[in-house]
């Protein structure tokens, strides 16, 4: 599982949690405004009845209050007078309820009072002087039944407006009450739904962890054994903590066993040859300074005792805490070192074996021309003063040593050429190519001559090289050409330019955009076949037999040591009795 499908797989979980939170604070909020309006319901029904409750009791009090003194009129016992006296008091409390309990209704607030105006009226028929009954039946008959009849009728329209608000409110009641099962069940399916899918997504990511732990591991594993096969370790600093982790291969290359001791900045430099300590503690200290550690070699002792060549760099990494953490590298470069050390002394070697084989080559070419000049000498001496005193067979064996003595003043002259081709401290300097062209024509113009040839060449750049081996260049191309010319046809040799992009030409070993001057040699001679493009670069290489074609295979071999010191290429192209295209490819830049 990678890390970035992780991060979306937390994210997509994060953002379903909010989700589902929201949802079900939402239901949760919506469930509890609907349980308050069934408890305001609830109160309100409560209330109705309430007023109800209490409108019944006004009219109890009053009747307790006639009864009472009723009897005490017709008996004249003053117990039937407590019932009297209590109820005024009795009467006023409930009032006072009733004003409190319809303090949201102003209708019944109105008939409430117009309710009191009628018990007031209703108490003042009561006589004072309990003695004259005939007086009270007198106001009882008069008015008190009629008084008595209107509080009567009052609390019943206050009963009957209570009660058309209690149906209303008790079919509030039952419709909220209804619907609280429903409301309940909804918040339980909702959160059963979310956790359900949120425990789905867990169990498919913990499944997809476990597999990303499986393949840690083995990539895990594989990086420690890659560290023991290569010879290298890995450590993290993280400079907030002050906190340094090494892998077990760090222990490994200080020869002992992983994670023996906590990694310390002392027990590193425990380590460190007594030689280098200074400037690796210093390195070491400036890490926290520089956030960076530059690539530095130096030398532990390990604890068998042996010396041996590491090299350590590091670089800063942030992570998702924002804590600034180094990581860096390792690596045991002991038998680089040792390498390095051989090679050196190696090339030292080569070079003056090299040095010592050149100047042998270059002395003994010389030293091969004296006796050779004498060798020639002798034999013109004969030509000129014995050979007709040879027998036929004599002036055969002569004129095959002329010939062979030729050939090796030829050979000669061109290892002496190809020993200069080895010397490349020569300074590179602006060479105009057409000046070298028109030399090289002016050196071959007697052989041009005679085999008739044709030699033409564009305006040439003017670039960076060796000057006598870029001309040596041109005189080798163009003499080849002629060389390998047909029997029946005068030599055309035609020089063209270009310049290129490397990876514009597939056969320039080259994938860079870098570009290269294109110089193409084109001829109309025998040609060669394409199985020997390589081979006629090689020193001493010859297609034909040199009874054929004159020669000693070293021309283009020289050609080719040139445009190697110009760091360049050379490759040819051709096919048999169709001519031959040699093409030299120089860098622009050098």
């Amino acid at each position: 599982m990678k890390i970035q499908d992780l991060k979306k797989s937390t994210l997509l979980l994060k953002i379903a949690f909010v989700v589902s939170l929201a949802v079900i604070l939402f239901t949760a909020s919506v469930s509890y405004k609907h349980i308050i309006n069934l408890n305001k319901s609830r109160d309100l029904v409560i209330h109705s009845y309430e007023v109800q409750l209490e409108l019944e009791r006004v009219i109890s009090y009053i009747k307790d209050a006639e009864t009472g003194y009723r009897g005490y009129l017709l008996y004249g016992d003053t117990t039937f007078l407590d019932s009297y006296s209590n109820s005024r008091e009795k009467v006023n409390k409930a009032f006072f309820n009733l004003k409190n309990l319809t303090a949201d209704n102003q209708s019944q607030q109105k008939k409430l009072k117009e309710l009191y105006h009628l018990i007031v009226l209703r108490y003042t028929y009561f006589n004072k002087s309990y003695e004259d009954k005939d007086l009270y039946k007198k106001y009882y008959e008069a008015n008190g039944k009629k008084v008595m009849d209107q509080i009567r009728k009052k609390v019943d329209e206050m009963v009957s407006l209570e009660n058309s608000i209690l149906k209303k409110r008790e079919f509030d009641f039952r419709d909220s009450v209804s619907y609280t099962p429903l409301y309940a069940l909804l918040v339980i399916f909702i959160t059963l739904f979310f956790i359900v899918i949120a425990y789905i997504k867990i169990n498919s990511d913990f499944k997809k962890i476990e597999r990303s732990n499986s393949r840690l591991r083995v990539s895990q594993e594989s990086i420690n054994q890659a560290e023991i096969l290569g010879n290298y370790c890995s450590w993290t600093w993280n400079l907030e903590k002050d906190e340094i982790q090494f892998s077990d291969n760090q222990f490994r290359l200080f020869g002992l066993e992983p994670q023996v001791f906590e990694a310390t900045h002392t027990d590193f430099l425990g380590f460190v040859h007594p030689d280098d300590y200074e400037v690796t503690s210093k390195a070491i200290n400036d890490i926290p300074v520089n956030e960076s550690l530059p690539t530095i070699n130096y030398r532990i002792i390990n604890k068998n005792e042996e010396v041996r060549h590491l090299r350590s760099v590091g670089k800063l990494f942030i992570n998702r805490f924002n804590e600034k953490i180094i990581i860096g590298t390792t690596r045991d470069v002991t038998e680089d070192i040792v390498k390095k050390i051989i090679l050196r002394e190696k090339n030292t070697d080569l070079e003056r074996n090299n040095k010592e084989l050149v100047e042998f080559n270059y002395a003994a070419s010389h030293d091969l021309q004296e006796p050779l000049r004498k060798i020639q000498t002798f034999i013109s001496r004969i030509n000129e003063k014995e050979k007709e005193n040879l027998s036929d067979t004599g002036k055969e064996y002569l004129e095959r040593i002329v010939v062979s003595a030729s050939r090796m003043r030829v050979l000669i002259d061109d290892l002496l050429q190809y020993s200069r081709t080895n010397k490349t401290d020569a300074s590179f300097e602006e060479v105009d190519l057409d000046e070298t062209a028109t030399a090289a024509v002016q050196e071959l113009s007697q052989l041009i001559e005679e085999t008739n040839a044709t030699v033409d060449f564009c305006k040439l750049p003017t670039i960076k090289g060796i000057p006598f081996q870029l001309r040596q260049l041109f005189i080798n191309l163009i003499n080849n050409s002629i060389k390998y010319k047909k029997p029946d046809q005068p030599p055309i040799i035609t020089i063209s330019y270009e310049k290129i992009k490397a990876s514009d030409d597939d056969q320039i070993d080259d994938n860079s955009n870098r570009m290269y001057h294109k110089i193409s040699f084109v001829d109309n001679g025998i040609g060669f076949h394409p199985d020997d493009s390589k081979k006629i670069f090689l020193l001493f290489n010859r297609l034909h037999a040199k009874d054929s074609y004159p020669g000693t295979g070293v021309g283009l071999a020289i050609c080719k040591k040139i445009v190697k010191n110009h760091y360049g290429f050379i490759c040819a192209n051709g096919q048999p009795d169709e001519g031959a295209l040699i093409t030299v490819y120089l860098p622009t830049e050098y």
